[in-house]
């Protein structure tokens, strides 16, 4: 499976678990600005790893590591914003879920 897929479904469940445990947030608009944020650079994050993996396929390993080093950053940024969001809504449920991921984008933004 690829490191995309991967991070793909990772993203996919996390966003179903915080869906269902966001439902009643008690400070709406912190709360709503960073999961907007995670929303945007999850969405940029994921692009980029698709960039990516596509100059890898073409041997591009220069613009492929750009990309991956990029999209490393976006999903650290968006993870960081998922925990603020989490703090700002007073959960810790599937925190460990989240910082994993963190982990899993911090190790892709080094890889190159």
């Amino acid at each position: 499976m690829s490191l995309t897929i991967l991070v793909n479904i990772v993203i996919i469940a996390i966003t179903l678990l915080l869906e269902a445990n966001f439902a009643s947030a008690n400070q709406i608009s912190e709360f709503e600005t960073y999961m907007n944020d995670w929303n945007q650079k999850r969405e940029l994050a994921s692009q980029l790893l698709i960039e990516a993996e596509k100059s890898f396929k073409e041997g591009d390993e220069l613009s492929g590591c750009v990309a991956q080093r990029k999209a490393g950053s976006y999903g650290i940024e968006a993870s960081n914003s998922l925990i603020k969001a989490m703090e700002a809504n007073g959960s810790s449920e599937g925190i460990d879920n989240i910082k994993s991921g963190l982990a899993k984008w911090k190790e892709l933004a080094d890889f190159c």
